[in-house]
């Protein structure tokens, strides 16, 4: 069995110990590094000070900073302090304290625990969690995950929140303990969490609350990482108090910031990690039992019992239902201001992957008004499977039929939803005759394309799939050793066996379907034991590759790939097989990030071949989908967010050369008079510099359509990983809640001229 062997390089003692629930295998011979927190000062060789803008995350008011008065140590405890005060123009102003160990002390599994007390009052939101050391890896949040040891609200402080966040979508495990007696804010308790391979558990006081055995990650496009992804890497800890959010609420009157008191002030006495000597990280991800939909005799999965439906509301909504089951009066004494204020849905609807369904129901009102009707996906951050539809009612009852497709994964919790409120009218609604039933399959097989970084080959960073070796087809003769390594690289490997010849050991794709004409770019990164040659074969070419021995780093002491990469025409349009034939007399040879790519900065920029080459990047305070309709991209926006990145539409892997000049053109259009923005920028997901190469281009977009058009100078070194973005948040710090839809067609990046100096 495989296993991963931890280090470390501080080792102390404790007596710690550790009970209830499922009992704790780790002893105080497991610890390997802890902070108590008894010096004078914060040690900086251990922590990090975070530095952020009010609504930087989460629409939450405070900014972080390393003031001393919102971050000190004080009688052996950690002190993260949030604070207030009033600005010039008579508006409050918040501070508090972030700190985080990235890049000092990150782990890989272990127990992680922290005793601590937290702030009271409403809108306190403190926190004891854990991030990877390394967010690009498998991309940015949530797809990077997240792992949420102590959340406590400070309007309910006697309730805790340990969570997983993982995706996209964005997916998440929650656990919640409650205290019998006491609460959280006035006495010290000890959080914790077990992160093994395939199962994480969340203590309190010793209690094992919360365990989570499944989960995922993918990128839009992609296909999904190899569990246990993305709790398979070095994470690091943080603690920190915010002030206000879109899940806590706010600060009210009754919030208490006085220095003097210990109302707003998180208290940390320790935190400590725990690691065995190895782990076995020979997992897979648990088989997940089969969506049934139970169905009456007439084939309607929507149940009838008047137990199945929930009448909720929320932001200011007002009102109640009347049901037997079969009809419904939905009425409202206050519309609220949301759309969902004045909410009847039905939970646990299953809806079966592949397959067409069809939705119905009559409805009337007392007067003419509107509602909204959609399946979502709670499980899924909400996402829709249907709708969301406005629905045109009438005095007169009227029946409403729609069908749509189930592409998502078969999930059996998906929720049926009328929304009646913030619609201008509180009108009584009447619904009745409601159905949902399979009308027949859809075929999901759509042909290979490419992904959104424009690559034909699929998985060629062996990160997919069973044994990380998904997408690819093997022929092994040679009877070779061939796994994808366990380090940081996941690279493919083969050890071949004495006279094993190239065709011995065929790893290969096919149906990859290119065009005449067309520059493509086929590479690879490799290394071997000693020198070798291993062959390439695509369409009509056969090209030998002569892989040298491999080099190590001086400094980190990994191995050194060589890099290899050429320009390929077909002759004609044409179906390929891509293989790579790896034996290799006696040798180890290692590939890995295997790309054919069009050679063009931005590729399907006329969308001819649907949402190839791109994604939709959708913050969690914003809400848009991305279609492409009639051979254009639709971006349909409800909420922009409030940061202008918070919805991006956007390509990866584009390159740029220094000294060369770049023409942009498109052409766009909104239902909605707007501005949007257009940026050719760095990749800063490793270290957060976003740089935009082109400059941040602004532009005005209306009802009709209209060309747009820019030049720049790539005055930066070449970069082969440069993101094309649209972003179309709030640009120009201007929020828009009303839906709308932008659609751009006819991108290009095209190369002018080369800017030569004389």
């Amino acid at each position: 069995m495989a296993k991963i062997l931890l280090t470390s390089s501080l080792l102390l003692a404790a007596s710690s110990v550790f009970a209830q629930g499922k009992a704790s295998e780790y002893t105080d011979a497991d610890l390997v590094w802890k902070d108590d927190f008894n010096g004078k000062k914060l040690n900086t060789k251990d922590w990090n000070y975070e530095f952020h803008e009010p609504g930087w995350v989460n629409a939450e008011l405070q900014s972080y900073d390393d003031s001393k008065k919102n971050t000190y140590l004080k009688d052996g405890c950690l002190v993260i302090q949030a604070l207030k005060s009033k600005k010039k123009d008579g508006t409050s102003a918040y501070t508090s304290g972030r700190i985080n160990t990235q890049g000092k002390h990150a782990f890989t599994y272990g127990r992680f625990e922290a005793r601590l007390k937290v702030p009271k009052g409403m809108g306190f939101l403190p926190a004891f969690w854990m991030m990877p050391d390394d967010e690009s890896y498998y991309g940015q949040w949530p797809k990077c995950g997240e792992i949420d040891i102590m959340e406590v609200m400070g309007q309910e402080t006697n309730k805790l929140y340990g969570t997983l966040h993982f995706g996209e979508p964005h997916g998440m495990v929650q656990g919640t303990h409650i205290l019998d007696k006491g609460n959280f804010a006035d006495e010290f308790h000890t959080f914790a969490v077990e992160w093994e391979p395939g199962e994480i558990r969340w203590y309190c006081d010793g209690v094992n609350y919360k365990t989570a055995k499944d989960w995922f990650t993918k990128r839009p496009g992609f296909g999904e990482q190899t569990f246990p992804a993305p709790f398979d890497q070095p994470f690091y800890i943080i603690f920190n108090v915010a002030v206000g959010g879109s899940w806590v609420g706010y600060p009210d009157e009754t919030t208490d910031f006085d220095p003097k008191k210990d109302d707003a002030k998180m208290f940390v006495d320790y935190v400590k990690v725990y690691q065995k000597k190895e782990y076995n990280e020979n997992v897979e991800k648990p088989a997940k039992a089969p969506v049934v939909a139970k169905t009456d005799a007439s084939g309607n999965m929507i149940s009838n019992q008047k137990s199945a439906w929930e009448f909720l509301t929320a932001g200011g909504g007002v009102g109640s239902v009347e049901s037997d089951g079969k009809n419904h009066a939905i009425k409202s004494t206050n519309e609220g201001s949301l759309e969902y204020s004045v909410q009847y849905v039905q939970a646990k609807v299953p809806l079966n992957q592949g397959y067409r369904y069809r939705y119905s129901f009559d409805a009337y009102a007392d007067a003419k008004r509107t509602m909204i009707t959609g399946i979502s996906a709670p499980n899924n951050s909400y996402a829709r499977r249907f709708g969301d539809v406005k629905v045109d009612l009438t005095t007169q009852k009227q029946h409403f039929s729609y069908e749509f497709n189930m592409i998502a994964d078969s999930d059996p919790e998906c929720r049926l939803e009328y929304n009646c409120g913030a619609q201008d009218s509180t009108a009584t609604i009447y619904i009745s005759n409601i159905r949902l039933e399979k009308i027949g399959e859809i075929d999901l097989s759509f042909g290979k394309k490419c992904l959104p970084d424009g690559n034909y080959v699929f998985n060629g960073n062996f990160q997919e799939g069973k044994n990380r070796l998904g997408s690819w087809e093997i022929d092994n003769k040679a009877n070779a050793q061939i796994s994808v390594t366990r380090d940081r690289a996941r690279m493919l490997k083969v050890v071949s066996p004495k006279k094993a010849k190239n065709e011995d050991v065929i790893v290969r794709q096919t149906g990859i379907k290119l065009e005449k004409g067309k520059d493509y770019i086929v590479k690879f990164d490799a290394y071997s034991s000693k020198t070798t040659n291993i062959l390439v074969k695509y369409g009509e070419v056969e090209q030998k590759i002569r892989v040298l021995q491999a080099k190590t780093d001086s400094k980190t002491k990994a191995l050194i790939p060589g890099h290899y990469e050429w320009v390929y025409v077909p002759e004609s349009d044409k179906e390929i097989d891509f293989q790579l034939l790896l034996g290799s007399d006696g040798a180890t040879v290692c590939v890995d990030n295997v790309y054919v790519k069009e050679n063009c900065v931005v590729i399907n920029g006329d969308f001819d071949r649907g949402d190839s080459g791109w994604e939709l990047y959708a913050n969690e305070s914003s809400k848009a989908k991305f279609d492409v309709v009639n051979g254009a991209a639709e971006v349909k926006i409800d909420n922009t967010g409030s940061m202008d990145w918070m919805i991006q539409l956007k390509q990866n892997g584009c390159l740029l050369e220094k000294g060369k000049i770049y023409k942009i053109t498109l052409k766009a259009k909104s239902d909605l008079d707007r501005t949007i923005m257009l940026a050719l920028q760095r990749d800063g997901a490793k270290d957060d510099n976003w740089y935009p190469y082109s400059n941040t281009l602004k532009f005005n977009v209306g009802k009709e359509f209209k060309e747009y058009s820019w030049q720049f100078t790539m005055g930066m070194e070449s970069d082969p990983n440069v993101i094309f973005t649209i972003s179309m948040g709030a640009v120009s710090g201007k929020p828009i809640s009303q839906s709308h839809t932008v659609t751009i067609d006819s991108i290009s990046v095209i190369e002018v001229q080369r800017n030569e100096k004389k």
